[in-house]
């Protein structure tokens, strides 16, 4: 009776100590794949470098470039969004209940990109009434998303108005931590907050 118990004392703490190794390689393992998740979040195009030039379609039609936005003399900010992006729904509801003037400073141009075909933009807009120009470059038949680097929804790039990348990052639906990326594209020092490199 007595070896029995100690057999099954030893079997169980052996059950014990393989569970918590298969624990601890789990966990590493969901380490891991983290840090790579944040690596595809946090790439983008490097600063001051040229921003690379696409071909985009507007809600009414027509084809937009880059120099259509930066030929005007003022610097441009892309917002990437989804339609199935529960985010991107966010950061635009935000935007449309603030001042456009608090949203976005005077001589940039906000303008959306959207990764999906026309008929769900073209809801989603309607539905959110988006007052800002919109693009429609959708990922599997137009390289503008991969061309920005763009991994995820919603991001931002601000390009100025020589066509050089400024900032890029991942938009934000907090009013105060908007307010704060806005406010770095003001001013002379654009690394900080939500910023990429």
């Amino acid at each position: 009776m007595e070896t029995v118990l100690v057999v099954s004392s030893v079997l169980l703490w052996l059950v014990v100590l393989c569970n918590l190794l298969l624990t601890l390689v789990l966990v590493r393992r969901v380490n891991t794949n983290g840090s790579k998740t944040n690596a595809l979040a946090t790439g983008g195009l490097d600063q001051n470098t040229p921003a690379p030039d696409f071909s985009a379609e507007t809600l009414n039609g027509n084809r937009a470039n880059l120099s259509t936005f930066t030929d005007a003399g003022k610097q441009v900010a892309f917002i990437f969004i989804s339609t199935h992006c529960e985010p991107c729904r966010e950061v635009l509801a935000m935007l449309k209940e603030q001042d456009t003037k608090a949203a976005v400073p005077s001589g940039t141009e906000l303008v959306f990109v959207s990764g999906d075909e026309r008929e769900p933009t073209e809801a989603m807009v309607e539905e959110l009434q988006v007052d800002w120009p919109v693009l429609i470059a959708p990922r599997n038949t137009n390289s503008f998303f991969s061309d920005y680097k763009i991994s995820a929804t919603p991001s931002y790039c601000l390009i100025n108005a020589q066509g050089e990348v400024q900032a890029t990052g991942i938009a934000s639906n907090q009013r105060k931590v908007w307010k704060a990326v806005v406010n770095t594209w003001t001013s002379d020092d654009l690394s900080t907050i939500g910023e990429r490199r």
